[in-house]
């Protein structure tokens, strides 16, 4: 009966959505199982102002590392929100996944409820990459979320088994949003993670839940309908410069890597939600990571690398530039 009911979607010229299990399938057989995990497993993302811890139950304006997460539905950025979690799922010679666990309203310690799960899963064998991601339903109430005790896999078609203490996991399909919506965000969501699937910025960077690969195979478009579909809607490539000091230690994507987070990384731009303090250098300057330069030695060593990639970024054929294309394996300029 499915088969007829495919068949005839496609007798009127409409294309069917993949399901989250058709897409969760081609994940696990291309990349890797993503396991049931509990957030609560994760490492807890500090928020800090001028140094110090805030308390759980806080949720300050500005800090020193806001998360720098845009968001187009309608919530809240939520920059600095006490208690979101980072957890590292898999991270070997053949693939990575990583999860984060959000809250966008600030709870009492220790709570177990998120507004916002989630998960990339990334094969460092083909390059190719899955996006999953769970939001709670709005309006968010900090007495109610997405419970992260015990969260189910998005990319198996087995039962979610009990968690560790008999807790049972909702099915995966009604906690994680399909392809399609997840893909409706894609080019925001891709717009950032421009330059490889896992991004670095001083608010991840107070973890060790970060996989490392800055120039590995990434080939994002590669897997499910509609994602490719999302993905051609953007011209996506990597820019570089012969010598460049910056790309020497990782990618430049030319969409948001170009338009914002060169910027902000350098000092050039505001981070949203940050407060004074990450206005000063040295942490005003987060690239490279552990910058324990002086400001002239700082400018010294990458001031005229950024120059020649802000150039090429306004104009990727400009003298001197030279395009990465997506989908090959990246090399060292």
């Amino acid at each position: 009966m499915k088969r007829l009911l495919w068949l005839g979607w496609l007798a009127l010229g409409v294309a069917r959505a993949e399901t989250l299990a058709e897409y969760g399938r081609q994940c696990a057989e291309q990349i890797t199982e993503i396991p049931a995990f509990s957030c609560m497993a994760g490492e807890e993302i500090p928020i800090t102002v001028d140094g110090r811890r805030v308390p759980a139950d806080v949720a300050p304006e500005r800090c020193d590392r806001p998360s720098l997460l845009p968001q187009h539905d309608g919530r809240r950025p939520a920059q600095c929100v006490p208690g979101s979690r980072a957890l590292v799922l898999r991270d070997d010679a053949t693939a990575q996944v990583s999860a984060i666990c959000r809250k966008q309203l600030a709870r009492e310690a220790g709570s177990a409820w998120f507004d916002e799960i989630n998960v990339i899963s990334h094969s460092l064998k083909n390059g190719k990459t899955c996006w999953f991601t769970a939001k709670a339903a709005l309006p968010l109430r900090p007495e109610r979320g997405i419970d992260g005790r015990w969260v189910p896999s998005p990319s198996t078609l087995r039962p979610p088994p009990p968690g560790p203490d008999g807790r049972r996991a909702p099915p995966a399909d009604e906690l994680w949003l399909s392809p399609q919506k997840v893909a409706q965000s894609v080019p925001a969501c891709m717009h950032c993670h421009d330059s490889g699937p896992f991004m670095y910025s001083p608010y991840i960077a107070q973890t060790t839940q970060l996989p490392g690969d800055p120039f590995g195979f990434y080939e994002p478009k590669a897997i499910g309908a509609d994602f490719k579909k999302a993905w051609a809607q953007l011209n996506a490539f990597g820019i570089t410069t012969r010598g460049n000091t910056c790309t020497a230690c990782h990618r430049m994507g030319n969409m948001n890597s170009c338009q914002v987070a060169m910027h902000q990384s350098a000092g050039a731009l505001p981070q949203e939600g940050g407060d004074a303090w990450s206005t000063r250098f040295p942490q005003s300057h987060w690239m490279s990571p552990g910058n324990l330069h002086s400001r002239a030695q700082w400018d010294q060593q990458f001031s005229d690398s950024l120059k020649k990639l802000a150039a090429c970024c306004e104009d990727p054929k400009g003298p001197g530039c030279q395009r990465v294309e997506y989908g090959k394996p990246s090399h060292k300029p």
